[in-house]
């Protein structure tokens, strides 16, 4: 009997202890069921214990029907206990649980990439830090906002269908524009997770990854692969262009040489020498054009060519020029004037390379307007000082979509193929190197089938002063 009632003192003792400390770090009202369970069953052992030491016959019977009478309520307080246990394991690893969601929830928060919460609707439901450091909007007024609002070009029913997408699959990725606080619209990378239904609400994690800077590289890309492939295809009318050019000359100093070589018209000293010995002459001179042209424009695009500066008169250089041409516009049947006032100014140039700018110009035009044509030149000053020089022909013209074509080197409007004219396409690349080396702009208009404007303007740096002793006004 005594000890029953020891045992029965141990066990109500410690299960209310149990009890009432998990009550206390918990603060769960199952801990304090278990807790008035434990000392309900307690007390019912206390006092039947205490009823059978006191009413009892026999030290033998009164032990035996004590132990009897107890055994239940010993019972009851040792699975009272075991709950505690049992409830306690389980409320430890919710608690562990709960920490791990906090530590994540932490995390989540001050994560530097954006992170949203929408709602099957749209809605924002959440959105951590670097959300609202990277849209520039406080935490409420991004939950203000819906998925529209942040990517103002992704439609409801793009929504709707990728919604449906989502919750199929668990997750997806997405390529949206988003709106910043400022207006500025930047593409993102969106990976969207299903994460389900969180008080009636359906729910989807999205994390957006600004990629513009990823973009910006694949557009350089483009214009670096753009770039090259023009490069390969500017090879290849390169090389079709100068096999032509080159081998024209050279066959016809070759051809001419050796029928001079092999006196084909007699001994050496006939007449009819005399206008092979042109011929070959003008091909060499050709020939050394050529040559002259491509590695001036290869100097000048290697930052090799440089100035020889002095004090130049325009009207001079119009006068060598259009005596240099004038055989040739009457050859080809142009007017060819050249109008230089006696205010043009004295320029700050390189004669030989202003000779060649004005040389080229001219040709250009000559070479592509038909008999009947007229070439004008003129120069003036504009109202900022610079000094402005045109060339207008009533040539072929150059269509809309090959301006910036002529522009680059060993390019013509027309391909190698079909063109009617002879050159290498170096005339106007080569002026736009020249007027580049000298501050200088080039300008270019043209109307098919009309004719082409060619201008060219040295800046007011350049002008040192009116030019009055020269007032070229020629036609040829």
């Amino acid at each position: 009997m005594i000890i029953s009632l020891l045992l029965a003192i141990v066990i109500s003792v410690f299960s209310v202890g149990a009890g009432l400390t998990l009550l206390w770090r918990f603060r769960d009202w199952r801990f304090g069921f278990l807790a008035g369970l434990c000392l309900f069953a307690s007390t019912w052992v206390l006092m039947t214990q205490v009823s059978w030491l006191f009413h009892g016959t026999d030290g033998l019977s009164l032990t035996l029907s004590g132990f009897e009478n107890a055994f239940p309520t010993v019972v009851l307080s040792l699975m009272a206990l075991s709950a505690v246990f049992f409830l306690e394991r389980i409320i430890r690893g919710r608690a562990k649980a709960e920490q791990d969601l906090k530590l994540a929830q932490v995390s989540l928060d001050r994560a530097s990439i954006p992170a949203f919460w929408f709602t099957s609707e749209g809605g924002v439901r959440y959105v951590n830090e670097g959300a609202c450091a990277h849209m520039g909007d406080r935490r409420q007024e991004l939950l203000s906002m819906t998925i529209h609002d942040l990517a103002p070009f992704y439609s409801p029913a793009d929504w709707t269908r990728d919604w449906l997408s989502l919750k199929e699959q668990g997750s997806t990725n997405l390529e949206l524009h988003f709106n910043k606080k400022d207006g500025q619209l930047f593409p993102a990378d969106v990976t969207a997770i299903y994460v389900g239904s969180s008080e009636d609400e359906e729910l989807a994690c999205m994390f957006v990854r600004d990629i513009s800077e990823r973009k910006h590289a694949e557009a350089d890309l483009r214009v670096a692969k753009a770039t090259a492939e023009s490069a390969n295809r500017a090879k290849g009318e390169f090389l079709s262009t100068m096999s032509h050019e080159l081998r024209t000359p050279l066959n016809a100093i070759i051809g001419f040489s050796e029928m001079i070589e092999m006196e084909m018209f007699g001994p050496l000293g006939s007449e009819r020498y005399s206008s092979c010995i042109s011929d070959v002459l003008y091909s060499a001179r050709h020939l050394l054009g050529i040559i002259n042209g491509v590695l001036d424009l290869s100097k000048a695009e290697a930052g090799g060519l440089t100035l020889h500066e002095e004090e130049v008169h325009l009207p001079e250089i119009f006068s060598q020029c259009f005596r240099l041409l004038k055989e040739k516009a009457l050859h080809q049947g142009v007017t060819l004037s050249v109008d230089c006032p006696a205010t043009s100014p004295t320029l700050q140039a390189d004669p030989r390379i202003l000779r060649q700018i004005v040389i080229n110009l001219l040709s250009n035009a000559i070479k592509f307007t038909s008999r009947g044509g007229t070439i004008e030149v003129s120069s003036w000053v504009d109202e900022q000082g610079a000094c402005m020089v045109s060339v207008v022909d009533s040539g072929c013209g150059i269509a809309k979509q090959d301006l910036d074509k002529v522009l680059d080197p060993f390019v013509q409007a027309e391909n190698a193929m079909t063109r009617r004219h002879e050159g290498t396409g170096l005339g106007l690349p080569l002026v736009k190197e020249y007027m580049d080396l000298h501050g200088g702009t080039l300008d270019l208009e043209s109307t098919l089938g009309v004719g082409t404007t060619v201008t060219i303007r040295f800046p007011p740096e350049r002008l040192i002063q009116p030019f009055e002793d020269h007032d070229v006004r020629s036609t040829a």
